[in-house]
């Protein structure tokens, strides 16, 4: 019975040991303390036969937020279950990690295994003697003038901004994010091809230095301007061989600038040092992420796939793909959720995120009774690296994936994104959906109400045909802020869409609301339009005393001391005229509007008016040409361009065959301006027609 007792204990001891020992068959699970591993594969794993040093790899990947703070529980090993030395470079931003670890060559598949609460970190972490490693942190001030002030700048730096390797010290921005006031210190090894005596230089924006094997070579400090020679040099005689180069860079202003050069002893003048001449690092590729003790895995790598830019903005383009490892029998179903209120049901989809930040990203796959899920969160902001190779995707594309969201899940900060790259693209359809969705809420931030109402408006009245929604969405969205100054002016383009669509007692309504409740309030110039808009309605009704006095109720602008107000006048009306001469129809509407702005009485008087109207025949829209001159006949019949109004007014009739009111309007100019050279023209086309 004691025996039986006996081998009952060495069991169980067996199995307790097995369970925490490494694992070293092929294959196997290294240590079952770490519940998760990923594998990954170096492609070129080539030995670089340096007798200093071992030769690395490094990988970036995912963790789905499943590896210490610190990444002090990670450990790399060869399949075969051997530890092997690593780094970790960066933890973040997200759920992302950046881990060096040593090669053993030929061996290409290596694996990551984190997960462990209780791991300590490593008591001997992974000397690097290999590539270009540059480490960024915030620049917090102090004096750049000396190596030793720049030291110093370091020792007191917390904040790191990221760690990576480089192909060479050639740099105009900062990968990792901030482009100002941030120091770095690159780390590279060059091979020196022969023994003898190298020059090297350094040439940047404010202060830099370089050391070779520990000793300053070049000094380049003190603030100034990118340098565009190699000024300051500095000599070393070199063995052939592996040595330390280390540049120490702090740009206090405006995007970093720093260029590490030499001069070998056979070369003839100075270079950039090339790629070639450091000691290369391998680069890993990720593969799925697994948990011990599961026959199934899901898994994904987010990767930006693209960015593109519109109306000062960037937008960026991710691509998704569900990995899959195990048996999967029967029907897989996939369900993502992007982190932006939108999700989709496919393998592999595209996704463009209309606004930078924090993203949680969870995969959820469905087969039969059992769900694996998968999360990660991602920092979408934008890729520096592919920045610098000015490539910017087509808005349009953009536009046709974001065109499928559903924006009543989304931010209304994405809707404004969204409304704007529906714009570009030229769908209507879709600016309204998504503009329908924000206004169907209580409130919205100032500045999405400012840049998504206009074009919301506008799509609603040229492709739905509703003026009378664009009034009620603009009308409720200025219930939807606190800023006085964006009330305003959600009315007063209210009420001008209702005054343009002869909703003549509704926008003297609107005005009036505006004035009431916001003249106290702000000093916007959307107050002043509002009274200029009272005198429009009254302009509108024809009444020429009532609407002169409401425009001069509106106050005069402060323009230019110097220049008079006839010849500011002038000076606007030549510009609108030259604008429409060109046929720059924005540029004409946009003087027309600041004259009609600084100066509303003359809307009265007809020259603007007359030029208005010749802007809107040019760009054929023939009803509001008619409409221009039909008001300003009604408030201001004995106007000196009425009969020229008048004219247009009949030719626009007639581009709309609408033949009465053409010979109406003829008959009109021969009637009442019988003294105008134009009466003789209006006769002889009533006698054609």
């Amino acid at each position: 019975m004691e025996s039986v007792f006996r081998s009952l204990r060495i069991c169980i001891v067996a199995a307790v040991l097995a369970a925490a020992a490494p694992v070293s068959a092929q294959g196997g699970w290294w240590n079952y303390n770490w519940p998760y591993r990923r594998a990954v594969t170096v492609s070129d794993v080539s030995k670089t036969n340096l007798k200093t040093g071992r030769d690395i790899a490094v990988v970036t990947m995912p963790t789905g937020g499943l590896t210490a703070a610190d990444g002090r529980d990670i450990r790399v090993t060869t399949a075969t279950g051997t530890l092997l030395p690593h780094r970790v470079l960066m933890v973040g931003p997200g759920n992302s990690v950046r881990v060096a670890f040593e090669l053993k060559p030929p061996i290409k598949k290596y694996f990551l295994y984190f997960g462990n609460p209780k791991a300590e970190a490593p008591k001997q972490e992974l000397q690097i003697r290999r590539g270009v490693l540059m480490e960024t942190w915030a620049y917090t001030g102090g004096g750049i003038a000396n190596f030793k002030q720049v030291q110093r700048i370091f020792e007191r730096s917390k904040k790191l901004l990221g760690r990576d390797f480089r192909r060479d010290i050639f740099l105009g921005y900062n990968p990792f994010g901030p482009q100002n006031r941030i120091c770095s210190i690159f780390t590279g090894y060059l091979v020196c091809p022969a023994d003898g005596q190298y020059i090297f230089s350094t040439t940047s924006r404010d202060a830099s230095f370089l050391l070779v094997d520990g000793k300053v070579i070049v000094s380049n400090g003190r603030h100034h301007r990118p340098q565009r020679r190699a000024v300051r040099q500095g000599r070393i005689k070199l063995s052939k061989g592996l040595h330390e180069l280390k540049v120490y860079h702090v740009g206090t202003g405006g995007n970093p600038v720093v260029v590490a050069a030499w001069r070998t002893p056979n070369g003839r003048r100075l270079w950039k040092i090339p790629p070639s001449a450091f000691a290369p690092v391998r680069r890993a590729t990720p593969g799925i992420l697994e948990r011990y003790g599961r026959s199934r895995h899901a898994d994904f790598i987010p990767r930006h796939a693209g960015e593109t830019f519109l109306a000062n903005r960037y937008f960026q383009r991710y691509v998704f793909e569900a990995m899959l490892k195990g048996r999967f029998g029967g029907k897989v179903q996939y369900h993502w959720d992007f982190g932006d209120g939108q999700k989709s049901s496919d393998k592999k989809c595209e996704h463009v995120y209309l606004r930078d930040g924090r993203y949680k990203v969870t995969l959820r796959v469905k087969i039969g009774s059992q769900t694996l899920t998968r999360t990660n969160v991602i920092y979408v902001s934008r890729r520096w690296d592919k920045v610098a190779k000015n490539l910017m995707d087509p808005p349009a594309n953009y536009a046709r994936i974001a065109a499928g969201y559903d924006f009543t899940a989304s931010d209304s900060r994405d809707i404004t994104g969204a409304v704007i790259i529906f714009k570009r693209a030229g769908l209507k359809e879709a600016v309204i959906r998504a503009g329908d969705a924000l206004i169907a809420r209580n409130k919205a931030p100032s500045a999405v109400l400012r840049d998504a109402m206009g074009i919301y408006a506008d799509a609603l009245i040229r492709t739905a045909d509703a003026p009378g929604r664009a009034v009620d969405a603009l009308v409720k969205a200025a219930k939807m802020t606190d800023a006085p100054d964006v009330s305003a002016e959600m009315l007063v383009r209210a009420g001008k869409i209702a005054l343009e669509n002869d909703k003549i007692d509704r926008a003297m309504s609107i005005f009036a609301r505006a004035i009431k409740k916001y003249a106290a309030l702000t000093t916007h110039r959307a107050i002043r339009e509002a009274k200029i808009g009272i005198g429009d309605v009254w302009r509108h009704r024809g009444n020429y005393d009532k609407a002169a006095e409401a425009y001069r109720a509106s106050g005069a602008v402060k323009g230019d001391a110097k220049m008079k107000p006839a010849v500011r006048k002038g000076d606007l009306a030549r510009h609108a005229e030259d604008y429409l001469r060109r046929r720059l129809f924005d540029d004409a509407a946009g003087a027309l509007d600041k004259w009609e702005y600084e100066f509303p009485t003359d809307k009265l008087e007809g020259f603007s008016t007359l030029i208005r109207a010749k802007l809107a025949t040019s760009r054929k829209q023939y009803a509001a040409a008619a409409r221009q001159a039909q008001i300003l006949i009604r408030v201001n019949p004995r106007s000196h361009y009425a009969p020229e109004l008048l004219m247009l007014s009949a030719e626009a009739y007639t581009k709309m065959r609408k033949t009465d009111l053409a010979r109406k309007t003829f008959r009109r100019i021969v009637k009442d301006y019988p003294e105008s050279p134009l009466a003789a023209k209006a006769k002889k086309m009533i006698s054609e027609k």
